[in-house]
């Protein structure tokens, strides 16, 4: 499903117009990237949750070569399923 898919299937299942659907998505995104960017977490009932993670620097070493390669930390966001999303998946 992309985007236009979405919408055209939230508008008529919540009797919405195409455009307050869309606004309204992307007024969502908006609020959920800003909220990770603040390092805060996004809890959706029944769907799961988005967190920021913060990954720490580390060394490396490069199978082919044998060099050893500097990653830096950076952070790094996580999608955790609801069990209610898991099942709904797993016994379609």
């Amino acid at each position: 499903m992309n985007n236009k898919d979405l919408i055209q299937s939230v508008s008529q299942k919540a009797a919405l117009t195409k455009q307050a659907t869309e606004q309204l998505l992307h007024q969502t995104v908006r609020i959920i990237t800003d909220t990770l960017k603040e390092g805060g977490d996004v809890k959706i009932q029944h769907f799961g949750t988005l967190e920021v993670r913060a990954h720490q620097a580390r060394t490396v070493t490069n199978p082919r070569n044998g060099k050893k390669t500097q990653i830096p930390a950076k952070d790094v966001w996580t999608f955790k399923a609801n069990t209610r999303l898991k099942d709904a998946v797993n016994n379609s």
